[in-house]
């Protein structure tokens, strides 16, 4: 896929969305995976990671949004990608339909972890 092209899915009013629109813009890094497997396969691992990422303080984008968004897809076939960013320092999960025809969901996680159980930044 080319650069412009994500960048054009990228189309979600969440902040992650916006963050990872702005990365690609800047020219971060991306990778999408070939193969797909169900959107309810990811909301249930993505659920278990939003819920270890709030326990532990790690700021997240969009983060629930996302996995509302793997569960209201079902049994869709998904794609996974991901950009990573060193500025700020975030991680953005993708989901892709397998057509690459629409972005399902954009997760942002931080990589600065904190050892507190505060969870600003948070979305």
């Amino acid at each position: 896929m080319e650069r412009h092209r994500l960048i054009a899915l990228l189309t979600g009013e969440g902040s992650a969305d916006a963050m990872c629109r702005n990365a690609l813009d800047r020219g971060a890094d991306f990778t999408i995976t070939d193969g797909a497997l169900p959107a309810s396969h990811y909301a249930r691992i993505y659920d278990r990671r939003e819920r270890h990422c709030r326990q532990r303080g790690i700021a997240t984008l969009s983060f629930r949004q996302g996995v509302e968004r793997l569960h209201d897809a079902t049994d869709q076939p998904v794609r996974l990608g991901w950009v990573k960013v060193t500025d700020p320092d975030h991680h953005f999960q993708l989901f892709f339909t397998d057509d690459l025809s629409a972005v399902v969901a954009c997760i942002g996680i931080g990589q600065r972890f904190r050892h507190s159980n505060e969870t600003t930044g948070q979305d």
